[in-house]
């Protein structure tokens, strides 16, 4: 009988579990087996293969999880507190009850519409949206993102600058490609600015000296 180790960033091993046969070790493939109630806060699983996998009571605590498959999976119960769920394929899994936590990431993870999950997706995405501290790690990942599209070359306007960057020098180039960024800035600005406006509303500040700065 094999055994398939899970490893944290540190390399070092945090739970052990036994397998009928060996198993490739990255991604780690962990398709199917019952991991009920362990303790793998901190382990390092991107890419992982978790289909079918049995997760309940697990403790999945700043776990990283990035782009792993885990269908058909059965978090019931699980902590995924802090747990790294970036990009991963959370199609038809069990998650409710589950604990999460502002600093779950479930950024670009594909999930089920109108699922248990989406809803929990939602209520963290609330109550980050709804922080007063300034920009938090979401803001700066989907400034990046939106820039990131903005400057994809397939996208409409860069093709029409593509085709007329020929005739123009650097500057006028560059010139240009910061206008679009300054413009892409504007609209996230504007956009968090009418979340702290909403904030500072429901909070009975008066909101006179925001007129006062814009006019």
């Amino acid at each position: 009988m094999a055994i398939v180790h899970i490893r944290n960033l540190a390399d070092k091993i945090i739970y052990s579990v036994h397998v009928d046969q060996p198993r490739q070790l990255f991604p780690a493939d962990l398709r199917g087996l019952d991991l009920s109630n362990a303790n793998l806060s901190g382990a390092s699983l991107p890419d992982a293969l978790l289909d079918g996998a049995v997760l309940i009571g697990a403790k999945l605590v700043d776990a990283d999880l990035r782009r792993a498959r885990l269908r058909g999976c059965d978090l019931r119960y699980s902590d995924l507190s802090g747990c790294d769920l970036t990009g991963a394929d959370m199609s038809d899994v069990d998650v409710y009850p589950a604990n999460f936590s502002k600093k779950t990431k479930l950024w670009d993870a594909r999930i089920d519409p109108g699922s248990e999950l989406a809803t929990m997706l939602h209520a963290v995405t609330t109550a980050r949206h709804w922080r007063s501290d300034g920009v938090d790690e979401f803001d700066v990942w989907q400034a990046k993102k939106a820039t990131a599209a903005l400057l994809n070359p397939n996208k409409r306007v860069e093709k029409k600058i593509a085709r007329e960057r020929r005739g123009w020098s650097n500057s006028i180039l560059k010139a240009k490609m910061r206008i679009l960024r300054y413009s892409q800035e504007i609209e996230l600005n504007k956009a968090r600015r009418e979340k702290d406006l909403i904030f500072l509303s429901r909070q009975g500040v008066d909101l006179n000296f925001a007129g006062k700065l814009t006019g």
